[in-house]
């Protein structure tokens, strides 16, 4: 086996260390790929700048103090707001997929929601609720819940039924069987759609302040597009992109944790 072939089969491994290394290489490649555009096809500093110059950005804003501002105001309402939407979803999926009936009622509803632009509605809801955290939290909590709703109820009405009939014939009880066999077969569905939830959170976030905030990233970067200084904005926007691969790496590590046997 070549070296080439020995690097891909270790790449290709599901632990740790290679999904560190898979990242690292990704980023390299993309700041590799962003640095080359730079030098030779994209020349205009209002439409991309080089990675050095967004570094030097972003360490201007955190002198200044930018970046801490900016960044407690987003974290925070990310941090109240997102638990909530992945309450509400678990708990919908889990009465979707207990009733039938709730289900095919409920279900039309949902759909349309769902298929609804949240962020299209961000001005109607910073005209109800004002400027500020009240109109972020709700704009977070409808974009994000969707998703986990959905994927619980998913996962928890695709439970193997040869597995719950074992069980029954072992006599366990409903609640044996939730918590010993429905739940763990559902929880990588529902990680899955945290995730998901997860990424359109970051937008449902970015998209509230720019209409109604005076601080966080979405704020920095509309102000930074308005001045046209593509540095602060890029690196408000990878910064975004940082939170968004921690959270995500986070929940694949959570699902390692309660769900081992989808990683052996």
């Amino acid at each position: 086996m070549s070296f080439w072939q020995k690097t891909a089969a270790f790449l290709e491994r599901d632990t740790r260390t290679a999904s560190a290394l898979r990242v690292s290489i990704s980023i390299v490649f993309v700041l590799v790929v962003w640095q080359v555009l730079t030098a030779t096809l994209v020349t205009n500093r209002l439409l991309l700048v080089p990675p050095l110059e967004v570094l030097n950005a972003f360490v201007s804003e955190a002198q200044s103090g930018a970046v801490v501002t900016n960044g407690i105001a987003t974290s925070l309402a990310v941090a109240v707001s997102f638990p909530v939407a992945v309450a509400l979803g678990v708990a919908g999926g889990l009465a979707l997929s207990s009733s039938r009936l709730l289900s095919l009622m409920a279900g039309p509803m949902l759909t349309a929601l769902y298929s609804v632009p949240i962020v299209a509605l961000a001005p109607l809801f910073i005209a109800w609720l004002g400027l500020g955290f009240a109109s972020k939290f709700v704009l977070v909590v409808l974009i994000a819940v969707f998703p986990v709703l959905v994927t619980t109820e998913t996962g928890l009405r695709s439970t193997d039924k040869g597995l719950i009939d074992a069980a029954r014939s072992f006599n366990a009880s409903g609640w044996q069987i939730f918590t010993t066999v429905t739940l763990p077969f559902a929880l990588p569905f529902v990680v899955s759609g945290i995730r998901v939830a997860w990424a359109r959170a970051l937008v449902g976030i970015v998209v509230a302040e720019f209409f109604g905030s005076f601080a966080g990233f979405g704020y920095a970067i509309l102000a930074a597009g308005q001045t046209f200084d593509t540095a602060v904005l890029l690196a408000y926007v990878i910064l975004l992109g940082a939170m968004g691969l921690i959270g995500s790496l986070a929940l694949e590590a959570l699902e390692r944790r309660l769900a081992p046997w989808r990683h052996e």
